[in-house]
């Protein structure tokens, strides 16, 4: 097998496309994630005066404007860099706005501010391309090291295959549940496979197999609110087949070209050591390689019925009866207005404990949480 028959550099301006357009489409399919009206908690990261939530749109807009200016203008890093820029600032507004794909779409864009173009320095466009390839093969490895825990298999793992449970019979579905144990190792060898040559194509059908599955698994529906991240896996299909695909390296290409790039050490710190500190809680999820597989994190919140009065319609329809109080449902609040999972985080979860707390007159009563590991 050949795969595809392309230049590094067609490659490179290629993997640039997909990933401008691959943002540009994910942003509108959660645009209430980044402006317009919500009820749901913004998560600043940081206090400042001049961050309002009211002018956000202005801010989406502009990142909009400079990823296609960035597809068609010269200048391209420049208008990348401001891309990038302004990304960094949404994410300051509002924490949950680092969704897993957005952190690797820009992870990935963020390469190209140092990327020239020049066609003829073919060995430092393959030691460009290689370093892409690190950082797309990471996000294999470390999400399967992330799944290596019961809840994976237990609960996340069911809940990605409960649209098929009333396809095949109970005792199918039982042994279903049990491929969730081999799933880790699966992403673990494909993220390997995909640096290693010689068992590449096979790493790269797994993977294609797996996407594939994923995007019949969350196809959007009234379970599956999250556009974006079902969107994700066709993103993944067409990055997997240009970077790794076919040819990827110059004839007579040396390492050594790799290792004196700078731009190695810092791709390599940030996206294959500090990963590792996601396992002792040294590092967190959302700013690495791994997503929320491995984080346990939850919040329990519980209102009473007075405080419950005082909501909106629309929000204590995310409320559940248990005993005298209601539990709040905050994923499917979030997925409902946001079309975004809710990210595992202390700094999310007290915005949401904060502003149940604002409508509570007895700052001892009424509001009952408990966020556990």
């Amino acid at each position: 097998m050949e795969g595809l028959k392309l230049s590094i550099s067609q490659r490179i301006n290629l993997i640039r496309f997909t990933l401008v357009l691959s943002l540009l489409i994910s942003v509108l399919l959660s645009l209430n994630l980044w402006c317009g009206d919500r009820s749901f908690p913004v998560t600043p990261i940081i206090q400042l005066n001049w961050l309002n939530s009211s002018y956000d749109f202005i801010w989406i807009v502009l990142v909009i404007l400079f990823w296609i200016t960035s597809l068609f203008l010269r200048f391209q890093r420049v208008f990348i860099f401001l891309a990038c820029l302004l990304c960094f600032f949404l994410i300051l507004f509002d924490l949950n706005r680092l969704q897993p794909w957005f952190f690797m779409y820009n992870s990935l864009l963020v390469m190209f501010i140092f990327y020239n173009g020049r066609v003829d320095e073919p060995n430092k466009n393959t030691s460009f391309f290689i370093i892409i390839q690190l950082i797309f093969a990471s996000f294999y490895f470390f999400n399967g090291i992330s799944c290596l825990n019961d809840q994976f298999v237990k609960e996340s793992f069911e809940k990605i295959i409960s649209p098929i449970q009333t396809l095949v019979s109970e005792r199918h579905f039982i042994f279903l549940k049990k491929i969730g144990y081999l799933v880790p190792y699966l992403l673990m060898f494909i993220g390997l496979g995909l640096i290693i040559s010689s068992i590449r194509y096979l790493a790269i059908s797994i993977a294609f197999l797996l996407h594939l599955m994923l995007l019949f698994l969350y196809f959007p529906s009234a379970n599956h609110l999250n556009y974006a991240l079902w969107f994700s896996n066709l993103s993944f299909i067409i990055l997997l087949f240009f970077l790794f695909s076919g040819n990827t390296k110059q004839t007579n290409y040396s390492f050594i070209f790799l290792f004196n790039r700078i731009l190695f050490y810092p791709v390599f710190i940030f996206f294959i050591v500090l990963p590792f500190f996601n396992l002792i809680n040294k590092w967190p999820d959302f700013l690495s390689s791994n997503s929320k597989g491995g984080n346990n994190i939850v919040l329990e919140l519980k209102i009473n019925k007075k405080i419950k009065q005082r909501l909106p319609s629309y929000e204590r329809f995310f409320l559940t009866p248990t005993d005298s109080l209601f539990l709040l449902d905050y994923q499917h609040w979030c997925l409902h207005e946001l079309n975004s999972d809710c990210i595992p985080s202390e700094r999310v979860f007290n915005s949401i404990l904060n502003y149940f707390n604002a409508l509570n007159d007895n700052k001892k009563k009424g509001v009952v949480a408990k966020i556990t590991k």
